[in-house]
Formats: structure tokens, C-alpha cells, sequence
């Protein structure tokens, strides 16, 4: 499965109960305060809980407050959808949006993905993604459709041409691979910003990746498997891309050296190597990629023996990128502790603008809430801090970059 880009949404919000009638105010009066001081006040209490399951029960309680509140809690409430396919909250959610909640959605991410319908009766139909209004939901923006991969989608781009409404996504991921079928739903959303992969078909029309009109906009590229070299630069080729992320760094398109000047943001996290490839890549990325501003770096795996005290020193060729500013690296070892990751700092140094160093250990083979997350500032004085950043995904961390950067 691709990694996930933004990891706040993976959070599952609980649905909120069905709603009661409302009286205009809990005193029965009639607001006073102009509609755009209710919109912002509803916005800034939003923006201040960054937990989406407690957002949305702050949101739920605040539009019982009045019939003046309603609206503008609701707009909110429904505007990210987290819809985890065939479960009881699904159904919640499904019923609220067929209810006119639909026309709030901006951002929808269904888990478990699948088009299996059932029966039409079946009082479990409106838990499946197929019998949402997609057709609705005139504001959508960004679709995420996760579950287990799917060779053939045939059936799924059929359904998408049909139900969502043409150019009105900047953002879709799914793990599918773009072929024939998949592309004739990509032709019709030509506002695409960001796109999230598998890979590519064997048979695809290379040469229709090429158009222009095709998705002209799409400045971030996330691609799990390049499985097919000559549709990945029939597609990068003729668009602005920017941000780029690779599932592997052992699957680099063969026109990586003429792809990788271009990009500002690069992204290769989930991939892992041992300490033998870790020099080779890190030369590659620091010789092609020249002008990265924010690179998260793979995962280094090593052993006891593998003169861990020494291994920062093998980052010292990012000296090169001389426009980066945030870097995040990650190990994974037998033993946490031996690693002096305050001298990377010193071994990239300048000319580099680095500001920002995320990085994380964990104890080889133990991969639940072992991670330990730090995050080296440069300070006033180009000294260097360390802050804890427990809980904090490497995945957070590239969106903050992005996002401080304006890269987002």
C-alpha cells in the first residue's frame, strides 16, 4: 500500500449522532452577530483542536448551541470524511450525506475500500462506498480510496467517470495502477494536483500520457512501484512536478537524472537499506536532485557491529544541496543509543540553508510505539536544539515542511 501523504486523516472521526430539532438560540432569541463573526468563530474553534475524533464532538455540541451556529458547524463537521467502508459509523455518515450533508464535502478518504454493492434492500447498503452521493458532492476536492490492491480497474473507473463531477478534484490517491481505463478518469479531472499511484499497466497508451490536457496542473507526484519506465516519462515529462515520492529507491525510473533537477520536495521515507547501499544512495540523491528544499531520506537498517558512531558522517555529501532546508532521517538498529545525531548537523554544514533535521530510532523488530522522534532546530545564534516530537509521524513532519515552505 502507498504510504499515506497526510497522515492527520487516518485518525477515524467518530460520526455524529443523528440531528435534533434546534431552537434559534437556547433561549429562543433570535441571534444578532453578523453571519461571517458565526463562520469565523466556528472556523478558529476547528482549527484549535488538531485530534479529529474530538474536533468533530466539539463541532457536534456547538451546532446544539443555536439554529444560527447549525450551519456553519455542520459545513465543518462534514467537510473532511474519513468513510471506513462496511462498518456501523459509515452508515452514520452515509445517512447524514443522502440527508444534504453531501454539499459540505471537500475531502473524502474511505478505508477498505471496494465496489462490492450488496443488496439493494439490505439495511448494510448505505454502509459501502458505491452507495454514497458522490454526485453531490459538488465541492469535492480531494478523493483517497485505500484498500487492498486492484489489478483490473475496469469496473472502479467506470464507476468514478460516472459519479464524480468532472474537473473538480485537485487531489486523488488510490492504490490502482493508471491504465487505460483508469486514464480515461484522470482526462476528465484536469485539476489535479496531487496524484497518489500504484504503478503503471504493461499495456497502457503510453502515448496518451503525453497530452497536455491531461492533468496540466499536477505539481506532486506520489508513486509506489515505476513499473513501467517509458509512461513515467510520458507523464512527468510535460508537468510542472515538484514534490515527488517514491515507494522504493531500488525502483529508480531510468530518466531519473533528467527527472530529478526539477523537484523542490522529494520523498523516499518507506524505503529501507542496510549500511552497505546507504553511501550509494545518499551520492545519487545529493548529485541529481541539486535543488531539493525538503528531502525525507530512507530508513538505514544496521547491526551492533556496523559502526554505528560513524554513520552520520555518511551524510556529509548533502553538503551539495545547497538549497536544502529540512531533512529527515531514520534508523532502524539492534541497539538505540549509539547514534550522535546532533553531528549530522555539522557533517552536511554548510553552504546548506538546513533548518530543520526530523529524526527517528527504533529497536530493529519492534514496531509498535517504539519510535523515538526528535527534531534538531537551528537557532538564532546557528546553534542547534533538540525537541522532542513523540507521537509526531515522519509523514506529519514532510506535510509541516511542505506546508512552511509553500510547497504544499
Amino acid at each position: 500500500m502507498p504510504p499515506v501523504t497526510r497522515s492527520h486523516k487516518s485518525r477515524i472521526p467518530k460520526a455524529p449522532d443523528p440531528e435534533p430539532t434546534l431552537p434559534e438560540t437556547l433561549d429562543g432569541q433570535k441571534s444578532k452577530l453578523p453571519p461571517e463573526l458565526l463562520r469565523n468563530i466556528v472556523e478558529e474553534v476547528a482549527l484549535s483542536i488538531p485530534d479529529a475524533r474530538a474536533r468533530n464532538h466539539v463541532l457536534y455540541n456547538l451546532l446544539l448551541t443555536s439554529r444560527d451556529l447549525h450551519p456553519e458547524a455542520r459545513r465543518i463537521l462534514y467537510r473532511d470524511i474519513t468513510f471506513v467502508n462496511r462498518t456501523r459509523v459509515a452508515g452514520q455518515i452515509a445517512n447524514a450525506l443522502h440527508a444534504g450533508a453531501a454539499k459540505y464535502v471537500r475531502s473524502l478518504r474511505v478505508q477498505y475500500f471496494d465496489l462490492q454493492k450488496g443488496r439493494p434492500n439490505n439495511i448494510n447498503a448505505r454502509t459501502r462506498f458505491c452507495h454514497l452521493p458522490l454526485n453531490r458532492m459538488d465541492g469535492l476536492q480531494s478523493l483517497e480510496l485505500w484498500g487492498t490492491w486492484i489489478g483490473d480497474a475496469s469496473a472502479i473507473a467506470d464507476f468514478l467517470v460516472t459519479s464524480i463531477p468532472v474537473n473538480s478534484l485537485l487531489e486523488f490517491q488510490a492504490v490502482l495502477p493508471i491504465g487505460n481505463p483508469l486514464l480515461r478518469f484522470l482526462q476528465q479531472q484536469n485539476r489535479i494536483q496531487f496524484l497518489s499511484v500504484y504503478g503503471f499497466d504493461i499495456g497502457l497508451r503510453t502515448a496518451s500520457l503525453s497530452s497536455r490536457q491531461l492533468m496540466p496542473n499536477l505539481r506532486r507526484f506520489n508513486l509506489l512501484f515505476p513499473s513501467n519506465d517509458v509512461g513515467f516519462q510520458e507523464l512527468v515529462e510535460e508537468r510542472p512536478i515538484t514534490v515527488f515520492h517514491l515507494g522504493s529507491v531500488f525502483d529508480l525510473p531510468t530518466c531519473w537524472s533528467t527527472f530529478a533537477p526539477r523537484l523542490q520536495a522529494l520523498d523516499v521515507s518507506t524505503s529501507v537499506i542496510g549500511v552497505p547501499e546507504f553511501q550509494e544512495f545518499i551520492e545519487i540523491f545529493s548529485t541529481t536532485a541539486v535543488n531539493l528544499r525538503v528531502l525525507a531520506c530512507f530508513e538505514v537498517t544496521f547491526f551492533s557491529d556496523a559502526l554505528t558512531s560513524t554513520l552520520p558522517a555518511g551524510y556529509r555529501a548533502l553538503g551539495n544541496l545547497r538549497h536544502l532546508e529540512a531533512l529527515s532521517v531514520s534508523f532502524d538498529a539492534n541497539s538505540i543509543g549509539q547514534l550522535d545525531v546532533m553531528t549530522i548537523p555539522d557533517v552536511v554544514g554548510p553552504p546548506t540553508q538546513l533548518k530543520s533535521i526530523f529524526v527517528t530510532q527504533q529497536p530493529m523488530g519492534e514496531h509498535d510505539n517504539q519510535v523515538i522522534a526528535d527534531e534538531l532546530l537551528r537557532d538564532s545564534g546557528s546553534g542547534w536544539t533538540t525537541v522532542p516530537r513523540t507521537g509526531m509521524m515522519k509523514e506529519d513532519w514532510f506535510e509541516s515542511s511542505l506546508e512552511r515552505l509553500g510547497l504544499a
